[in-house]
């Protein structure tokens, strides 16, 4: 009965894909008109626009590990995750509309201030929720193709949110009267909304598992932090985690500025964005059975591979290019980014596995925030400055025609940045050892050693490729 009442159904699909309504959704927003918003509306220079997402990211380097160790550590009667889905109903739209409250402060300082403030109390929000959520799906299922199931509703509700965070706000702040700052301050109360009423059903459509080893987690948190960069598999995730979501953050940051001033056609956003969301959603369902059959790996370079294709496509485009040429280039795009934010999340439990063959312990949450830290640290610490820099650097002028000369400066960074980053992914994902194969190994073995088995009694090719995928000999695990 235990058993049944334990299994993964659609509605368990449902209900734990909806929780990333908020995170799919909020940064699509922040990190598509966030910055725009900065420059163009608050008026604050781009070099500390960018910097506002720096600041943020220093805090994170903090409250992220911090937040996966105490989710680790958490007891109650709700969960030891799923009581910050509670928690964060609340402060997830109150923080979100205090980003785009308009403040008429006199001096760059001061709105430097205020919009670095507010972003810190937006990211410890999406931290306090985001990380014990990520942890949850390693204790919902051990199963491999479960697991990518888990990934692939979660990615889809991440997906269905990025398609409205890309088109609806837009409309919602084109349409307001008076000043352009009504209409974002419209948007974040009804997104804000949005983003906090799904983790109703999220918590209650979903469990954990209570034979967890929860006492095993070291009380010493930088010793739990550092000590998961020793699993191989993890190390190699997180190159290709880092390299596609910050050729994403690249992309989506500048995509306003690109249709804005390149191509000077602000009108196709909706379209142009739509587009390229819809197909994303879509294919996501496709990836998930290459990865089932084929191995993610597979599915993660295939999907690389076509985003690189349609960056490139963007040098036949034109002020003068038809609607369709435009939206055709962006559902190329979106054929393969699709791969891109899918894949690392539906790693991420199957390394979780490794570690937990090397060290006994089930630390889904350390891990889950070593994640979020190293992604948010590079678009903050990097990605975000540097467009903000790269665009004082080469004359941006906002709210300004701009020369030929920026303009070709901008265009090759849209293209040259992303195209680096995707190149550096493939590459990384080629030493990736976890196939389907071999994931089902290591989870079967896990089952065996919970069960009071020991590592040295596992056969010798469980043991080769348990250390393939760890990088350590068996005799230095801890089982």
């Amino acid at each position: 009965m235990e058993k049944k009442e334990r299994m993964v159904t659609f509605k368990t699909l449902v209900s734990y894909g909806l929780g990333d309504i908020y995170g799919g959704g909020a940064f699509m927003i922040v990190g598509m008109l966030f910055l725009f918003y900065l420059t163009e509306v608050v008026g604050l220079s781009p070099a500390l626009a960018g910097l506002v997402f720096g600041i943020g990211k220093v805090w994170d380097a903090v409250s992220d590990p911090l937040m996966g160790y105490l989710s680790d550590k958490t007891k109650s009667r709700f969960g030891r995750r799923r009581v910050y889905f509670l928690a964060g109903i609340v402060p997830i739209t109150l923080s979100f509309i205090l980003l785009w409250l308009p403040m008429n402060f006199e001096t760059q300082a001061a709105l430097f201030l205020y919009y670095s403030f507010a972003y810190i109390v937006f990211a410890t929000v999406f931290t306090m929720v985001m990380i014990p959520y990520s942890a949850l799906a390693a204790e919902l299922s051990g199963d491999y193709k479960t697991r990518n199931k888990l990934s692939g509703a979660r990615l889809f509700f991440s997906g269905f949110s990025s398609l409205l965070a890309a088109t609806i706000p837009k409309l919602i702040i084109d349409s307001a009267a008076g000043h352009p700052s009504t209409g974002y301050v419209n948007m974040s109360v009804a997104f804000g909304i949005f983003f906090a009423l799904p983790w109703l059903v999220t918590y209650f459509g979903t469990w954990e598992d209570p034979q967890v080893k929860q006492q095993s987690v070291s009380a010493n948190f930088l010793k739990e932090f550092f000590t998961i960069f020793r699993n191989r598999s993890f190390r190699i995730h997180i190159l290709m985690y880092v390299f596609a979501y910050s050729a994403m953050d690249l992309l989506m940051a500048l995509f306003t500025y690109y249709l804005t001033y390149y191509l000077k056609r602000p009108n196709l956003y909706s379209v142009a964005m739509g587009t390229l969301m819809v197909v994303q959603l879509v294919m996501i369902m496709v990836y998930v059975r290459i990865a089932n059959s084929k191995g993610k790996r597979l599915a993660y370079r295939m999907g690389l591979l076509i985003w690189l294709t349609g960056m490139l496509c963007t040098l036949a485009l034109s002020p003068t290019s038809p609607v369709w040429m435009v939206a055709l280039v962006c559902a190329v795009i979106g054929l393969g980014t699709s791969a891109a934010v899918f894949i690392p999340y539906a790693i991420l439990p199957n390394v979780i596995d490794v570690d937990e063959l090397m060290t006994g312990s089930q630390r889904s949450g350390v891990y889950s925030g070593a994640m979020t830290l190293t992604r948010k640290l590079v678009q903050g610490a990097l990605v975000m400055p540097l467009i903000g820099l790269f665009l004082q650097m080469v004359g941006f002028v906002s709210n300004a025609e701009q020369t030929p000369q920026v303009l070709s400066r901008f265009f090759l960074f849209f293209i040259g940045g992303p195209a680096l980053l995707i190149l550096a992914g493939i590459i990384a994902a080629s030493w990736f050892e976890l196939s389907p194969k071999n994931s089902e190994i290591v989870a079967a073995e896990l089952i065996r050693l919970r069960s009071g088995g020991r590592l040295e009694d596992a056969a010798d090719e469980v043991k080769a490729i348990c250390e393939k995928v760890s990088g350590r000999k068996h005799e230095q695990c801890n089982w």
